[in-house]
């Protein structure tokens, strides 16, 4: 049963596929610490495709750790040996010590997929990881995530630019948020357009959010502003 999990990483890499139907995954490979695997996702486009997370003990004897989506099959056959082996073999080749798989979108408290708490991981909860994009069309378009620096959150803005409208995603400081709040509050109460801001390359920003879940901004601005938190309410009331 151990020589199933030894020679099973050639098989991973076969099945393994970055990518059930919708199913959001954390998708990453080769990291130490499965908080490498948090700003990187896959959204999985196979209904027999399941979210994983594979534990693997180098020849070093480091660990390190691998995620995505892979077929329920290859999940199956996983789980299988799992539930037979005793312990992992110590041998000068790659092993598997844990190779679990799940169904399910997210943590719903933390928005963080649920193949980041496979394997008995317990990923960071304080880091805001957002959506990070320059001029799309659409915020759920966007396929780049990226962790905030400390003291930022998400940001979210309609622009209008080159005579279309177009969407602006990344991180800002929290005190930048609540002075646009404010703004918003104090120019349009009841409305879910910001004050029109126009910018020096002549883009004129038509709505600016905040928000600070896992990738929160990755919707639309008019939406989020009238959700937008007030951090220090001194700035913002």
């Amino acid at each position: 049963m151990n020589m199933l999990f030894t020679v099973g990483v050639s098989i991973l890499l076969t099945f393994s596929l970055s990518c059930v139907d919708g199913l959001t995954c954390l998708s990453c490979k080769g990291v130490a610490d499965i908080n490498d695997c948090l700003s990187s996702e896959a959204t999985c486009q196979n209904s027999n495709e399941e979210c994983y997370l594979d534990k693997t003990i180098l020849p070093s004897l480091q660990a390190v750790f691998s995620a995505g989506c892979r077929s329920k099959q290859v999940c199956d056959l996983f789980a299988a040996a799992s539930a037979g082996k005793r312990e992992t073999s110590r041998t000068k080749r790659t092993t598997v010590a844990c190779a679990e798989c799940c169904t399910t979108s997210s943590n719903n408290s933390t928005g963080i997929p649920c193949n980041g708490y496979l394997c008995k991981q317990k990923p960071k909860t304080d880091i805001t990881t957002c959506g990070v994009c320059d001029k799309v069309a659409d915020p759920t378009l966007c396929s780049v995530i990226q962790d905030c620096p400390p003291n930022e959150v998400c940001t979210s803005e309609l622009i209008f630019a080159n005579n279309q409208l177009v969407h602006r995603l990344g991180c800002e400081r929290k005190d930048v948020c609540d002075v646009t709040l404010k703004g918003y509050k104090d120019a349009h109460p009841g409305q879910y357009t910001g004050p029109k801001r126009k910018r020096v390359d002549g883009e004129i920003v038509i709505c600016s959010s905040c928000c600070d879940t896992r990738t929160c901004n990755m919707a639309d601005c008019k939406s989020l502003i009238n959700i937008q938190p007030c951090y220090n309410k001194t700035l913002c009331g």
